[in-house]
C-alpha cells in the first residue's frame, strides 16, 4: 500500500500515558522506529525497564500515532525530568 504525500511527511509521536504508565513523556520522530528507540531509552533510564519484551514492543508500537512533533527527540510536556 503506497503511502500519500501528507503520510509520508508526518512525523511519529509516542506518549508514556498511552500505554497506561504515569507519564507525560512523549517521544517524537522521522518515523516509527526513531520514535520507538527514543521511548525504548526513556522506558529503560527512567522507568527502569531492563527487558522489554516483543508483545510490549508490539503493544508500544500499536500506539505510535501521526504527528508534527516541536521539538524533535523526547519529551515531558508537564517539566521534570525525561530522557
Amino acid at each position: 500500500m503506497a503511502l500519500d504525500k501528507k503520510e509520508e511527511s508526518m512525523e511519529k509521536l509516542l506518549k508514556c500515558r498511552n500505554l497506561g504508565l504515569d507519564c507525560d513523556f512523549e517521544a517524537c520522530g522521522e518515523n516509527a522506529e526513531e520514535t520507538l528507540k527514543t521511548a525504548m531509552d526513556h522506558a529503560r533510564a527512567i522507568h527502569g525497564l531492563k527487558d522489554i519484551s516483543e508483545k510490549d514492543l508490539a503493544r508500544a508500537r500499536s500506539t505510535i500515532q501521526d504527528a508534527f512533533c516541536v521539538p524533535k527527540g523526547g519529551y515531558n510536556p508537564g517539566g521534570g525530568i525525561f530522557y
